[in-house]
């Protein structure tokens, strides 16, 4: 769909005596120089990834709530943001504080988000997000043709979201396969968002000391309390 042309684009383009949006793009015009210059409507762009963000989240978590200030301030760091940690029992809305934090960090770094490397239309371009349950991307990371991929991309996705760690069954095998994804994003200052029912001094125990680590360094703690949501109804 067509974005609506803006006008009075003048604060965009500092400087600028004339700038408006025809069809995504600006011409604009300086009092001081006999040339103009074109370039891509800038609220057009926010507004093309606002779309594809609403789109890459599922619809029951596409409704706004309240978050914590500090996970609005963590998406707002953009590409400086490291690690969030979302920590709290079931139905606190860890998930959907999540995946609002994706939409508001796209929207901060102009991260337009797609997790499918197969989507032709990104052909030979990596996930710029990935938001994965931690028992599928275990599934996903076991001996097969893709797994290899699999590591890599959650490796250097723009963003890379481990929806419920704990859940899955601790291993050795499980430990080494959640350290090799972690460590990189580490080692690279690359943002994370960890959601999970585990407090943080229980991570040790379920992922192994060098993941709890890591995460302990390079993550914000937020707490996420209440009833559970889901038994008041509430996504």
């Amino acid at each position: 769909m067509a974005s609506e042309p803006h006008e009075n684009l003048r604060s965009d383009f500092p400087g600028a005596t004339s700038a408006e949006c025809d069809n995504g793009w600006v011409e604009v015009e300086y009092s001081n120089e006999s040339r103009s210059v074109s370039a891509r409507c800038p609220r057009c762009e926010l507004e093309k990834i606002r779309d594809a963000a609403a789109a890459f989240t599922p619809p029951r978590f596409r409704r706004p709530i309240a978050v914590p200030p500090p996970v609005t301030a963590w998406a707002a760091r953009g590409t400086d943001a490291q690690g969030l940690y979302l920590a709290g029992q079931v139905g606190t809305g860890k998930t959907h504080a999540a995946w609002i934090a994706v939409a508001a960090w796209c929207l901060t770094t102009g991260t337009v988000p797609h997790g499918d490397a197969n989507d032709a239309r990104h052909s030979g371009v990596g996930p710029t997000v990935i938001f994965a349950r931690m028992t599928d991307l275990l599934d996903s990371f076991r001996p097969g043709d893709d797994s290899v991929r699999r590591v890599r991309d959650c490796q250097h996705a723009g963003l890379l979201v481990i929806d419920d760690l704990g859940a899955e069954k601790p291993s050795e095998w499980t430990q080494e396969r959640l350290y090799s994804v972690i460590d990189h994003r580490y080692a690279n200052c690359l943002p994370l968002i960890v959601t999970s029912n585990l407090p943080p001094k229980q991570v040790a125990e379920q992922a192994g000391e060098r993941v709890a680590s890591r995460l302990a360094e390079m993550c914000e703690v937020v707490l996420m309390t209440g009833a559970d949501r889901r038994k008041r109804g509430v996504a």
